[in-house]
Formats: structure tokens, sequence, C-alpha cells
């Protein structure tokens, strides 16, 4: 037994029964809710429908009526590309919008069209998302609006619709669980406080705190100033190609030293606004570069992604170790992974072309704020090499974990950008010169938030007027991450008090005295991106796999002692598993991959999730190899025993 795993506090002598049976099947319905949602619609009373029917009609009529009806014309010309679909409007998915920061209603209202009727666009409109899309058949031609004063235009009534999704589901399945008995409250109580070295609230408190730092960072403009950067100097230097190199070696050098949010956060809007002023269409190979390289090098940091600190926490293992064991797989990785699509996965002319016509834009235009760049960004690596030197030292044990560290950070920061607000908002009102401020935006490189208070004279208001860029920051926080985690660290836990976490540590041991060390790092790395795609995100896989390997290491009905080669060899090959398999074949194997689908939707392209596979099958496959056969050999040089 490894001295540095704990073993786990319940269910290992536990038989399964029927509440065993209950608990699993919940679990695979919390997941397949994850990866496909679905929206319950709820009937409305009489009364409230009626009177949503006759303000929808009211809304219908007159100048606004037939606004809506044009601009309904001109939503529905929509060019398509190649691999990625164009459309001008603007897409918003349902479990993505959370991701992206925005705290959406549970309940939230949908057009329920008339039986007659074939709607126009409500192919391209979520079910989750308001939408005013009249059919065709309600349309008067041209010669009527021409030679006749416009009829009324009634608007369907609207139906309230209750997502099940990764906001929802987990929480009910939870809730489930408990009130019918079949976990206790002091299940619950562990999926939140932790058990056997792993604590959720550390976890949950070092993921929101670094992506507060890293969107106050974003909202700087220091990373766009640096794309640009790279962009004028890649154009001015060989065209397409070029421009293609750098910005590949831009983000694998960003996304090892911050992590992939800053990235996905910053980067995708950058080249959405970049490849369609630049006129690259279709945008294929960049956003899909960008988006595997930057999952690809969060492997590396422990704060780069939650299921790193779940794997740290869980066996013992040091920020410094944990980077020191992942630096080797994942340079090694993307060393392989830049031939691979530059000349196989994109090989197709037109990917990427020998010539581009980028914007004319001044890279120094993109920052907004650079003080409160150099501010942050000096915040954001002292905070890193503080952690991993407190960690190398196990100072952050006990009731002194990670929280210690990064919450202090994100409250320097979040004061700093109070008092920006503060102090802009005190500079427009005495001068009205200057009326606007700006701040990052998704539109463009950059974005204008009026300075002048809104109509609205409620507090949230005023506080939204006074402090802009802060209240941006709050809202772009992934909060809908922490119920949804917490959730499925309960889940976990309920398979644990149930005895499933001791069966399928029964079957690990069975394989693990047959396969050895190269038989369970495959076998590992395999099952890790599989769960990534199957057990709502690497972060639910990565907890389940991790309780498995604790199981295993610390059971007393092992054959003969877990070796460290073995025990780190499993340990590191799920790390792999975990952070490459964010680029796999589902949207929901991530919450990178969900953000980063709301933020390209937003700028009005559209992925289906048979491109996201089409695209990154082989590139996964290839850095799996890689990486698994670089953590098998470092064991093997490492660990004599």
């Amino acid at each position: 037994m490894a001295p540095s795993v704990k073993p786990l506090e319940d269910g290992a002598d536990r038989s399964i029964d029927a509440r065993s049976i209950v608990v699993l099947v919940v679990f695979f319905i919390v997941n397949a809710l994850v990866i496909w949602p679905v929206h319950v619609p709820l009937p409305l009373p009489h009364r409230l429908n009626k009177l949503l029917d006759n303000l929808s009609s009211r809304q219908g009529t007159g100048e606004d009526g037939r606004k809506m009806r044009d601009s309904d014309r001109v939503e529905e010309q929509q060019p398509a590309g190649s691999g990625v679909e164009q459309h001008r409007e603007r897409s918003t998915g349902s479990a993505i919008s959370d991701t992206a920061g925005g705290v959406e209603t549970a309940i939230s209202p949908t057009p329920v069209h008339p039986a007659s009727s074939t709607p126009t666009s409500s192919s391209h409109t979520p079910p989750q998302t308001l939408a005013y899309s009249a059919s065709s058949a309600c349309r008067p031609s041209e010669s009527q609006r021409t030679s006749s004063p416009p009829e009324p235009h009634r608007q369907p009534a609207r139906a309230l619709h209750f997502p099940l999704d990764l906001r929802t589901a987990p929480v009910i399945g939870v809730l489930l669980l408990l009130t019918s008995t079949c976990i206790p409250p002091s299940v619950v109580r562990r999926g939140i406080v932790g058990s056997a070295g792993v604590r959720p609230y550390d976890i949950m408190t070092l993921f929101i705190c670094f992506a507060y730092i890293s969107i106050s960072l974003d909202s700087t403009g220091l990373l766009r100033y640096l794309a640009f950067l790279v962009a004028s100097r890649s154009t001015s230097h060989g065209g397409g190609k070029t421009l293609y190199n750098g910005f590949y070696a831009f983000f694998a050098l960003i996304g090892l030293f911050f992590g992939n949010d800053p990235l996905i956060l910053s980067g995708t809007p950058f080249l959405a606004y970049f490849t369609d002023h630049a006129s690259i269409q279709p945008p294929t190979a960049y956003i899909f570069t960008h988006f595997q390289v930057s999952n690809l090098v969060s492997a590396l940091l422990v704060s780069s992604n939650p299921t790193n600190l779940v794997l740290t926490s869980a066996f013992g293992i040091s920020f410094l170790s944990y980077s020191a064991w992942m630096a080797l797989p994942t340079i090694a990785s993307v060393i392989v992974l830049y031939p691979l699509l530059r000349w196989v996965v994109f090989r197709r002319k037109g990917l990427i072309p020998s010539t581009i016509h980028p914007p004319t834009l001044n890279p120094r235009d993109a920052l907004i704020d650079p003080f409160g760049a150099i501010f942050g960004a000096t915040i954001f690596v002292v905070t890193v090499v503080v952690l991993v030197g407190l960690s190398a030292g196990h100072l952050l044990e006990g009731t002194e974990g990670v929280w210690t560290v990064t919450a202090p950070a994100a409250a320097l920061v979040l004061l700093r950008d109070l008092w920006r607000d503060w102090h802009m908002t005190r500079q427009k009102k005495h001068s009205a010169a200057t009326p606007m401020e700006k701040v990052p935006s998704d539109d463009s490189p950059n974005r204008t938030v009026r300075a002048s208070l809104p109509s609205s004279s409620s507090p949230t208001a005023k506080i939204q007027s006074t402090f802009p860029t802060t209240s941006h920051i709050i809202s772009s926080l992934p909060l809908a991450l922490l119920p949804f985690a917490f959730s499925f660290f309960i889940l976990v836990e309920g398979l644990q008090h149930t005895g499933w976490i001791r069966v399928f540590g029964g079957w690990w041991i069975s394989w693990m005295n047959v396969g050895g060390v190269a038989g369970g790092v495959w076998l590992m790395g395999t099952l890790s991106v599989i769960g990534c795609n199957i057990f709502g995100t690497n972060i639910g896989a990565t907890i389940l796999f991790a309780r498995i390997l604790q199981y295993w290491a610390t059971s007393p009905t092992n054959v003969k002692p877990v070796s460290s080669r073995e025990l780190y060899g499993a340990v590191f090959a799920l790390a792999t598993g975990s952070n490459f398999g964010a680029y796999s074949v589902v949207f929901s194997a991530s919450l990178a991959g969900l953000l980063w689908r709301k933020i390209l939707g937003d700028k009005g392209l559209t992925l289906t999730i048979t491109d996201f596979a089409r695209w990154n099958i082989l590139p996964l496959a290839v850095t799996m190899i890689v990486g698994c056969l670089v953590v098998a050999g470092e064991v093997c040089v490492m660990y004599k025993d």
C-alpha cells in the first residue's frame, strides 16, 4: 500500500442491495441528462396563458411587429461552411450557457407554435430561448404590405419548460436519493466537506478563484493584445501558414503557464473575430487547433483543471511533483500534435490558406487596462508559485487548504477591479466628453459599457452602472459549476456508501493482477477518455476513477502489495485521459467544451456533435498513445519495484 493514499471511509464491507441498484440507476440517468438535456413542458393555468397570449399579440402589432417579421426574414438566409456553419442569429445552448458564467433561471419561456403553421427559425432556436418566430403562413406578401395597412400580427403564446440538464439533473438526483433514504445525510456531508484526502469545497474554491482572476485578466485585454501582436507579426512574415504556426505556439505557451480557462474565454472570441475579418472560411483549422491545444496543455499545472486537484488531493501528490510527472507527457503530446494537425488533419486545401487579409487593427488598441494587466498577471503567477511551494512542503494539508492562498489572491484582484470601476465612474460624472468606457467584448476586440445610469432605478442596476467591469466578470463566472460538481461528489460518495466502489475496485484488482504496469496504464487511459464522455464531464469521471484507484491501493484483498510503479502509472494515465479527453466525442466531455460551444454560438458559428467528433478523434487517439507511452516509461525508469 502506498503510504500517501488514504483508505476510503465507507462502503468497504457493504453488499449490493436494492438501495445500491437505485443509486447506480440514478447515477447513470443523471449522466445521460447531462449529455442529452431534456426540457419538460410545464402546463400554464388558463388565465395566465390567456394573459401571455394577449401580451404577445400586442407586441406583434404596429411598427414593432413589422420589424420582427423583417428580422425573421433576414435570419432565414444563413450561409453554411465546411465543418463550421455560420448563422446570423445568436445561438444559446441550455447546458453551455451556465458554464459561460451566466446564471440562468431554471424555468425559461419558449414559444408554442400552432400545429397548422411551420416555424421558419424554430429549428435553430433552443427550447430555453425566448424567440418570437413567426410562421411563413402568418407573413403578408410584399404586395400586401405596400398596398394595404399591416394586419395585426398575433404572436403565439409562450410555454414554460423546466430543463433537466447539468444545472438541475445532478441536484435532483441527490435530492431523490436523500429523500428515498438510499443515502444518509452523512454521505451528503462527505460530498461537500470531503473524505479520504479529497476536499470538494477546497477544489471548487480554487477553481472559482482562479476563474475570477483569469476573467479579470481577460477583461484588461492582455490576451487579446498578445494574440493580435502574434497575428500582426505572423502575417507580415509569410501569410496564412506562418499565422497558423504562430497561433499554435502562442496557444501552447499561454496554456502551459495560465491554463485553459483564459485561453477559452479570451482566445475563442478573438479567433471568431479574426477569422471573420480576415476572410478565413471555414475557420475550422484555427478554432479546433485552439480548443485541442488549450485542453492538452491544461494537464501540466494543478491549477489549470479541477480534475488535476482531485488527483493530487486523493493521492497526496504535491503540486510540484504533479507538474514534474506531467511535463514530459504534455510537452511530447504538444510536439506530436502539431505535424498531425498541420499535414494530416487539416491538409485539405483552404483550411489553412496560404494568403490572408488580416484586419487592420493596432494590437495596442486591444489593451484596455495596461496596469490591470500587469497587476492581474503578477497576482496569477505569484499565486501559482506560492501554491507550488507550499504544496511541496506539505503545508496545504488539514484545514490549511489551497483556499487559504487562492481566496486572498482573488480578493485582491476583486478589490482592484472595484476601485477602478468606482474611479472611472466618478470621472465620468465630472466629464461629459468621455461618455463611454471600453471593456472586453465577444463581438470585437473591445466593447463599450454605457457610463450613464440605466432607466431602471433598482439597486442592481445602480451597482452594475457603478461597477460595470466587476459586474461583467462576476456574471461570467461559472457559478453553475458549483452545484453540478458538489452533486457529483455526493453521487460518487453514494456509490461508495452502497458498495459499488468496492465492486468496481475488485474488478480493477483482478485486471492489475494479470495486466501489470502496461495493462494498467493502457486501460486507465482508455477508461478515462470514455468516462469523460459518459460520466458527466471529465470531473465526474475523475472523481469516480480516483475512488476506484484509492480502494485498489488500500484494499486488504490484494494478492500482492500495490507497487509505486503500478499506482502512479494508473494515476498519471488518469490525469492524461481526463485532460486530453476533453477534446473527444461530445461537447459535455468537459465544461471547457460547453463554454467553447457557447462562445462560438454567440459569434454565429454553429457546431454539430458530428463535426466535433470528426475533427477530434484522430488527434485524441495519437496524443493519448503518446502521453500514455511517456507515462509508462517514466514510472518504469523512476521506480524499480
